[in-house]
């Protein structure tokens, strides 16, 4: 049961807020605990209780004794009570995972996408999803809501993905609306480097930053940025296109108007063509990092430039938001030469000391952030006063 489908007083949906939040963050706590902890009467937790025990969301822990041989019941959030998916659309893989309410990843699933894309890559989802909920017995109902992250940005009129030109014909498909048909769910949309910002704020290695920045290179590039706790989206949802920066490559060309002149330049395709250009071979990226690492010169050459590059991208992010961090991601930025690379390239173009790590969540970054906001989420949307637009913490 929703609360907000009740509509109830404003002052008790914010009551049920504060017991949540203390339940979701300190786990299990008797009625007089919670009483306390938020300045609520006795009398006005125990009919909170009541009333989310009686909606399934809040269940008896145990009984623990008190002084002169008092006890008193423990109450916890029911884990089964509800669930959310995150899930990573990307380019050539597809990322799953369903969280229970607590905030306890239950079960997560990788499968590349085949070369699909529009009508056929959304029954590909549809089709992991019911293979995850049969694998743990969890019933379709039980899914609450979604977040779906992947490259671009959705536009918000049509529901149509823009700026993405490696998801192929997904750009003419209401995304939004074809999502929520294929996962049965309520459905909100991230850009996927954002969703990896939110994933390594939350349990990554920026967890407890409130300022901080995600570069991800690989098959694209792309940047997420976290403001005081939030993450900066901009007027259409664009923030973070670095793309389109004018560098790298003739931002005049048509490829660079299509493509963006710096993903044209530091992009996989790039990375590629530069090392073509030395050697005359046609290699993957993985292979020319390989070549690199082992000493040979036109590779080293090539992943040398685009760390140069970089380096250049890292100086105009710390120049403009001033993070505490710079986390490195994507299979090409998080790679341990490239992360060296830039951080020995940066003391010839800056003189401040810039904090630059590689991801600590690797691939799983975007889909744990898509998880954390479709928990969080899923929270603000059963928990959270509906009137006011204050936000629930996630759980750690």
């Amino acid at each position: 049961m929703n609360q907000s489908m009740n509509n109830p007083p404003v002052l008790r949906q914010i009551s049920v807020r504060a017991a949540m939040d203390l339940l979701l963050h300190e786990g299990p706590m008797s009625r007089a605990t919670l009483a306390k902890k938020t300045g609520l009467s006795k009398q006005t937790m125990s009919e909170v209780i009541r009333t989310l025990e009686e909606s399934g969301w809040v269940q008896v822990k145990g009984i623990v004794s008190g002084k002169v041989g008092r006890s008193a019941i423990t109450y916890e959030v029911s884990p089964e009570a509800g669930f959310a998916l995150g899930v990573d659309l990307g380019a050539t893989t597809v990322r799953l995972a369903l969280v229970n309410i607590v905030g306890t990843i239950v079960d997560e699933s990788e499968s590349a996408s085949r070369g699909l894309s529009g009508a056929a890559l959304l029954s590909l989802v549809h089709d992991l999803v019911e293979a995850m909920l049969t694998r743990t017995g969890i019933a379709r109902d039980k899914v609450l809501l979604a977040a779906v992250a992947t490259p671009g940005v959705v536009d918000p009129a049509s529901g149509a993905l823009m700026l993405a030109p490696n998801m192929g014909d997904l750009s003419g498909l209401d995304l939004v609306k074809g999502l929520s048909e294929a996962l049965g769910a309520r459905v909100i949309v991230e850009n996927d480097i954002n969703a990896a910002m939110v994933g390594e704020s939350w349990k990554g290695c920026s967890a407890g930053i409130e300022n901080g920045a995600f570069i991800s290179l690989g098959t694209g590039i792309g940047l997420g940025m976290m403001i005081n706790g939030k993450l900066m989206k901009g007027a259409h949802g664009a923030a973070g296109e670095i793309s389109y920066l004018p560098f790298g490559a003739d931002p005049y060309s048509g490829e660079s108007l299509e493509r963006g002149a710096l993903e044209c330049a530091i992009g996989a395709r790039g990375i590629q063509e530069r090392y073509r250009a030395v050697s005359g071979q046609e290699l993957a990226v993985r292979d020319i990092l390989e070549r690199a690492e082992a000493g040979n010169e036109a590779a080293f050459a090539a992943i040398a430039e685009t760390a140069r590059l970089t380096a250049l991208l890292v100086v105009s992010v710390d120049a403009m938001i001033d993070p505490e961090k710079i986390v490195l991601g994507g299979n090409v930025g998080r790679h341990p030469l490239m992360v060296r690379l830039i951080c020995e390239a940066l003391p010839s173009c800056t003189r401040r000391q810039i904090a630059v790590e590689a991801s600590l969540l690797g691939p799983r970054a975007t889909m744990v952030g898509a998880v954390a906001l479709a928990l969080n989420q899923l929270h603000n949307m059963l928990f959270s006063p509906q009137a006011l637009p204050s936000e629930m913490r996630l759980p750690g």
